[in-house]
């Protein structure tokens, strides 16, 4: 029986890895946090959807316990959590020769890290555009429809490509193929850039920052800066299509009424992963003498606010 495992059953991991258990595969959810996996173990997932509420009974365990042999980990916990987890994963025995390690992160760099670790070629990347809320322990909030876009890390086709998009399309989560998936985790990581730091530093929602009649002043020189960094990294993206994208996020009915991500792990006592974002975008733009004094700001504005929470 091929086994999967989610790591990381926060919101977005309890939607893929319900999804995937619904369709009928064998799946373990994968946490640090001892309430949730506990209430999960108990009473099963409790889900709220736009018209209904049900549960679902899905194994989950601590990390720290598991020693399981996974055929498919999909990495889904806060990018600063990734390594640590991922080599626990290995010393714990998780890990054959032939797991395939999927990041379904949000942010930039991840081949190149989980790769110091495992071989690059046991490494495949996804973009998602689902969304997922966690209203308390063990208790998911799953609205709209989304995509998931995925590639091997090294670009080259394989039998486990096609095996992962299978069980994706099985659970009904709109998976594709992608020929260049750096394009579309390039294109998120700028809208996340942009508004991730700039609601996070300004206390606002997104349809209140866009509110704001000179917000695209603010937000295409951070735009220009990471198209010229992605461009010096082969890269392709164009500047005008992503500023729409981030001003498609302001209505109320898209997700304006919505703090993003950022702004939560800030309110709620937690460091955020702007490291990921905005900081390894300046990083890479030292790398190839690109200057990014927008984006590295940001990131130090944003450090700044994390000093309040030691």
């Amino acid at each position: 029986m091929y086994k999967i495992g989610i790591a990381g059953a926060g919101a977005m991991g309890g939607r893929i890895g319900v999804s995937i258990k619904e369709a009928g595969y064998d799946v373990t959810l994968i946490d640090h946090w001892e309430a949730h996996v506990n209430r999960i173990n108990t009473h099963g997932m409790d889900i709220k959807t736009e018209t209904e509420n049900y549960t679902v009974d899905i194994p989950a365990i601590l990390a720290q316990d598991v020693a399981t042999e996974f055929d498919l980990i999909i990495i889904l916990t806060k990018a600063m959590q990734s390594e640590t987890m991922l080599k626990h994963l290995l010393a714990a025995g998780c890990i054959h020769k032939d797991t395939a390690i999927m990041s379904m992160m949000n942010g930039l760099g991840h081949e190149e890290r989980l790769s110091q670790i495992v071989p690059l070629s046991q490494i495949y990347l996804a973009v998602t555009m689902w969304t997922a809320g966690l209203r308390g322990p063990g208790q998911l909030l799953l609205e709209g429809e989304g995509t998931i876009h995925l590639q091997r890390a090294d670009g080259e086709m394989d039998s486990h490509t096609n095996s992962i998009l299978q069980i994706l399309n099985k659970a009904g989560l709109n998976a594709q193929i992608s020929d260049n998936v750096f394009e579309a985790i390039w294109s998120k990581a700028t809208l996340n850039s942009v508004l991730n730091p700039l609601c996070t530093i300004l206390n606002k929602t997104i349809h209140e920052f866009g509110s704001y009649p000179h917000s695209a002043d603010m937000v295409k020189p951070i735009i220009d800066e990471i198209v010229a960094v992605a461009q010096a990294k082969g890269i392709e993206l164009n500047s005008d299509e992503l500023l729409q994208k981030v001003e498609a996020a302001y209505p109320k009915e898209a997700q304006g009424l919505h703090y993003p991500s950022m702004h939560q792990d800030y309110a709620n006592g937690r460091l955020t992963e702007v490291d990921y974002l905005n900081g390894q975008i300046a990083a890479y733009g030292q790398e190839v003498n690109i200057p990014t004094p927008r984006n590295t700001m940001l990131t130090h504005l944003i450090h700044q606010l994390e000093t309040k929470l030691e």
